[in-house]
């Protein structure tokens, strides 16, 4: 006899894991499939740093998972935004807009063991660990069969809905035959911790140039979060750069705005390929966060997008629906973020674009757009949108209480 869930969540990443916390004040029968072992964080948690938005924030601390991280957040209250070669810059304050942050910043490994202790809080939450995903069955009795296996063997689960929280390479997203739109930015990022002459003092800095953008992002422990975006056929030159060097291209891409670049840990490389899905649901199974869309990291809305997509699903099960996998509710899900996802995609996709395309006749578009973004009501746009405030948004976005 299979196991029956209200709900089957294949994948125990950033998304998953948060949707598993916010269903759990539902009262729903949840089950968690992660292909790490118990004691044992995913690879996603390693020591990039994830930029929170404000919406994100007010979301997982009504979640109780800020409340459990080892380390502070680093604030952002002010962004500096540039170009090489371009003239024009764009200034954000939060003070002007009466916030004390626009984002903070967490350490991705920090997150994952914040999310961790509050997933240990959860009786529950059915946790099958370590678990592969092989495939999908039929549709039995209202409940989606799924084929998975552990060091036992194979198995069948059975939910009313199955939710594909697994990533860039989603195995449900396969299983469902949704094909996916695919664009490679000929980019490599670099993601570093660094330490600077001087302590982060919640300004963030972004520059772009023709290979990518390179970013310094205050983190809580005196130290700033770094990207640094390189053509792809760069890459292995640039891991290869011993530390003096790799701090010397650092600072020739930032200046000096934080002061001397001193001292770099250990260098992570991303190749920066978009990856969007045609269609983000089939029957009783939903697609959420990368499995959905994979974004392009400039403007840091990946994993906030991928959030917001958890918090509305969460928010439509929590508002009555009576079959957790109904025609009906994925219609809604699909509704509801539409407008949210097609935004961020195209503020993302397309200023990467924009910003890395190094033909001339470019640059004064690009220089009187950076000046235009200076003006009041162009701005309160943008901090709307940075701060997660986009679309038809998830009421623990807002603030509101869990």
């Amino acid at each position: 006899m299979s196991e029956r869930h209200d709900v089957l969540i294949v994948g125990g990443g950033l998304v998953g894991a948060s949707l598993a916390i916010a269903l759990d004040r539902l009262g729903l029968d949840v089950g968690l499939l992660e292909a790490s072992p118990a004691g044992e964080l995913p690879a996603v948690f390693d020591q990039r740093n994830l930029s929170f938005a404000a919406a994100t924030v007010n979301a997982l601390t009504a979640l109780g998972v800020m409340q459990k991280l080892a380390m502070a957040p680093g604030p952002i209250r002010r962004i500096h935004v540039s170009r090489a070669g371009d003239f024009g810059r764009v200034q954000l304050d939060a003070a002007d807009y009466d916030r004390p942050w626009f984002g903070q910043v967490v350490v991705a490994r920090d997150f994952g063991q914040a999310l961790e202790a509050r997933l240990q809080e959860l009786p529950r939450l059915h946790r099958y660990r370590p678990m592969r995903f092989l495939g999908l069955g039929e549709v039995v009795d209202g409940h989606r069969q799924v084929r998975v296996a552990d060091e036992a063997g194979e198995r069948l689960l059975q939910a009313r809905l199955v939710v594909g929280a697994d990533g860039t390479a989603s195995g449900v997203r396969g299983a469902l035959g949704i094909e996916v739109d695919r664009h490679d930015f000929q980019q490599t990022l670099f993601v570093a911790r660094v330490r600077s002459q001087r302590a982060p003092d919640g300004s963030a800095w972004e520059r772009f140039t023709d290979t990518g953008p390179t970013a310094l992002l205050p983190r809580g422990d005196r130290h700033f979060g770094c990207v640094h975006g390189v053509a792809r056929d760069q890459a292995e030159a640039v891991m290869a750069l011993d530390d003096a060097a790799w701090l010397q291209r650092l600072q020739n891409a930032l200046g000096w705005r934080a002061g001397r670049l001193l001292e770099s840990g250990p260098r992570s490389a991303y190749p920066l390929i978009q990856v969007l899905a045609r269609a983000l649901a089939g029957q009783r199974t939903v697609l959420l966060g990368n499995a959905a869309q994979t974004i392009h990291p400039l403007g840091a809305q990946g994993f906030n997008l991928g959030l917001r997509d958890a918090l509305t699903l969460a928010e439509l099960l929590e508002d009555g629906a009576a079959d957790a996998g109904s025609d009906a509710l994925l219609q809604a899900y699909v509704a509801r973020r539409e407008e949210d996802r097609r935004q961020t995609v195209a503020f993302s996709g397309g200023l990467a674009r924009l910003t890395s395309n190094p033909a001339p006749l470019l640059r004064p578009l690009r220089s009187l757009g950076l000046v235009a973004a200076q003006r009041a009501s162009v701005q309160s746009m943008l901090v709307g949108g940075a701060m997660g405030f986009r679309g038809d948004v998830p009421r623990l976005c807002r603030g509101e209480a869990a």
